[in-house]
């Protein structure tokens, strides 16, 4: 769907509210001023292109909110236009009206309509899945719109019936009984098999929702089982192009001819199977696709399909996944064709923030924890359009898929008040609160790159991210200090333990980059989630005095001054330059309290102590740049030997440094400058075990196993 925000259209001039306007536009006055935006959006190619690829999303605002309908049609007063209130959202009450006009496509699809009695006013209907005919509803089609909405519409005398919630609006057959007679134009098709030529020329204009409709009118005014299965097999096929997969299998599974087997079954089957491989339900697809090619053994489409299911319950079952062929892949569709492994963890109660992602087993630093493929994310890196995209994306397939249900509506809202009944079908289509989605949105997405082995390269641009959402990996909870670190590739959540974590230990992620000053990044927890942080390095920050937070918040400012908050790259930095800067990384480091960060990190003396690396590198200063190095890794919680010399091993600092430690691409990069000093020392295996325990970091920092040398291009 959609990938651009459009700002609601406010009212210029506004009369009160729970009003019957004294006068309105009348059904003249309105085709007209309509007729203008349609030549304008006929005569305007960029308008044409905009809406053709990249429509515009009524994105929600959450002070704004208000409740879908959950009644059916049946159960609510029909009124008409001239009843409708100013900013009133009409509870008990429907309109049922006849779309007047071809429709203008912007951020919903805005036509004119008119009732029984000849009353006429502007209907937006927003939020409507592409592959909808609501999303255009043809001039003559009858729409029921379920406790509508109406509002100003930016000029005197001007309204609009506003749909937000798709739910609330409903596509009547011809022939409903709850058309008032004035509508009522009789089926345009009589027979069931004009209906299905219908539908047959629609697919072959790729018209595919109109085929669909067209199917469905077939079904309905035929009786002959056999009829049936064929339309249903034709309407399975038409829901799959269109991911209606849900549909796709329903009609599927009803083409089978339970009384006498058909030599056609295998494509029921194979339908089946296909939707459902679609779903991520790969068990239950292998099932229909084994089938299939049972039934049809020497189907290359079915065989190819069968070895691919397969291949996805392998990775679901061993959690082993080629991570390269996936990079790959990935330059092409950031939709990666991959299974979910999530057998390492489960869902259960957290001491902090309810529910929280657990160990299943005991977990080595560096392993995989889970594997998950998206549940939704869009192929939208355009950090002004990624929100919104994923927005669209995830009410379309609550349209689609009401299957998905179960599963995004199960995530954190944020405290939204529910109605219960979100998901239920009603009038045959799902209730969908779009305030509700977009709660769920804004507190469960992660921002995605399109490969973080890629966003690790220091030429790469890292604001060009996605946004996606992971339900199992938003059970996590947030930690400054987390067990786990989180890579992607194209749609999959990649999770790796930064140390050795037991079975039953609570698994933790970093919500964003942490930020090195505790208040700061409080702050950030609490206007975005509403908590403040737990974890080892908060609690024990708490316990800092306001003096000395100040102190070091007033160290750390000189430092980035003096430094111009950059790093030395290949440049020769004068002792002049460096001796100031090493004075105030000094006076930083007596400014964290003993008792309070004993084994705690220490984020303020990163930068610094990474400048200096920077610095001393210059001056090829081996010995320090090694003590500097050493800094940063103790500074983010490792346990490394204060001493400037000694033997230790650098690869054991993920498996014995306790549970305070925070893994970022920062520490890759110590090792790695730590094993050139060392070479340049001449102490070969100091250098080569540096360079093992970076290699084993950037795994972790990347997801796989992956050449150095990426953080120099």
């Amino acid at each position: 769907m959609a990938v651009a925000v459009a700002a609601p259209n406010m009212a210029a001039v506004k009369e009160p509210a729970g009003t019957i306007p004294a006068r309105r536009l009348t059904k003249e006055e309105l085709l007209k001023s309509h007729q203008a935006y349609l030549e304008k959006q006929e005569n305007d190619p960029h308008a044409q292109h905009e809406h053709a690829h990249a429509r515009p999303v009524k994105q929600p605002i959450l002070s704004e909110a208000y409740p879908p309908s959950t009644k059916s049609i049946r159960e609510l007063e029909i009124i008409p236009l001239s009843e409708l209130r100013v900013g009133e959202h009409h509870r008990g009450k429907a309109i049922v009206v006849k779309i007047a006009s071809p429709p203008f496509i912007g951020a919903g699809a805005v036509s004119i309509v008119e009732d029984e009695f000849g009353n006429a006013d502007r209907l937006a209907i927003y939020n409507q899945p592409d592959t909808s005919i609501l999303s255009a509803v043809p001039e003559g089609c009858i729409v029921a719109v379920k406790e509508p909405f109406y509002r100003h519409n930016g000029s005197e005398n001007d309204f609009m019936i506003c749909v937000d919630h798709p739910s609330d609006v409903i596509l009547l057959r011809f022939n409903d009984p709850i058309i008032p007679e004035p509508l009522r134009l009789g089926p345009l098709l009589q027979t069931a098999d004009e209906w299905k030529n219908a539908g047959d020329r629609a697919f072959l204009e790729r018209d595919f929702p109109t085929a669909v409709f067209c199917y469905s009118e077939a079904l309905e005014s035929s009786t002959d089982p056999s009829f049936h299965a064929s339309i249903y097999s034709k309407r399975s096929g038409v829901n799959l192009i269109l991911g209606r997969y849900d549909s796709a299998k329903a009609d599927a599974l009803k083409s089978l001819n339970s009384d006498s087997p058909s030599p056609h079954d295998w494509k029921a089957h194979y339908n089946a199977g296909r939707a459902l491989y679609g779903l991520c339900k790969y068990s239950e697809a292998m099932t229909h696709l084994a089938k299939a090619l049972e039934l049809n053994p020497s189907n290359s489409s079915v065989q190819r399909d069968h070895e691919r299911c397969a291949a996805r319950l392998r990775e679901e079952q061993t959690g082993e996944y080629d991570f390269s062929a996936m990079l790959a892949s990935a330059q092409k569709s950031v939709h990666i064709d991959c299974g979910s492994f999530l057998s390492n963890t489960y869902v259960g109660t957290s001491p902090l923030h309810g529910r929280g992602l657990f160990a299943a087993r005991d977990i080595k630093a560096g392993e995989i924890v889970f594997v998950e493929k998206a549940t939704l994310m869009p192929n939208q890196y355009d950090p002004a359009r990624s929100s919104a995209a994923l927005y669209a994306l995830t009410v379309r397939q609550l349209c689609e898929n009401p299957s998905l249900s179960e599963t995004l509506l199960d995530l954190w809202d944020g405290g939204y008040e529910r109605s219960g009944k979100e998901g239920t079908i009603v009038d045959g289509v799902p209730v969908i609160d779009v305030y509700l989605v977009e709660s769920i949105r804004i507190k469960n997405c992660f921002s995605a790159p399109r490969s973080t082995f890629e966003d690790t390269r220091p030429s790469w641009p890292s604001h060009r991210q996605a946004r996606g959402l992971w339900a199992h990996a938003s059970y996590m909870n947030h930690a400054c200090v987390a067990n786990t670190m989180r890579s992607f590739i194209g749609d999959v959540f990649i999770s790796r333990a930064t140390r050795d974590i037991k079975a039953g230990e609570e698994l933790f992620q970093q919500y964003v980059p942490v930020r090195s000053l505790p208040d700061v990044r409080n702050k950030q927890f609490k206007d975005g989630w509403g908590f403040e942080c737990a974890c080892a390095l908060c609690a024990g920050e708490r316990r800092s005095s306001e003096a000395a937070l100040a102190r070091r918040k007033e160290l750390l400012a000189a430092v980035e001054k003096l430094c111009n908050k950059k790093l030395p790259r290949k440049e020769i930095l004068p002792e002049s330059t460096i001796r100031p800067v090493e004075k105030l990384a000094r006076q930083l480091e007596e400014a964290h309290e003993a008792d309070v960060y004993d084994g705690l990190p220490r984020l303020t003396l990163i930068y610094p102590c990474n400048w200096l690396i920077g610095a001393y590198r210059g001056h090829k200063n081996h010995t320090k740049v090694i003590r500097y190095a050493k800094k940063v890794l103790r500074n983010f919680g490792f346990r490394v030997p204060e001493e400037d010399g000694g033997e230790w091993d650098p690869r054991e600092i993920y498996s014995k440094s306790g549970n305070a430690t925070l893994m970022t691409v920062h520490v890759v990069a110590a090792l790695r400058r730590m094993a050139e000093a060392y070479e340049g020392l001449g102490q070969k295996e100091m250098a080569k075990r540096c360079i093992e325990a970076a290699k084993f970091g950037y795994m972790m920092v990347t997801g796989f196993e992956n050449d150095l040398s990426n953080l120099d291009k």
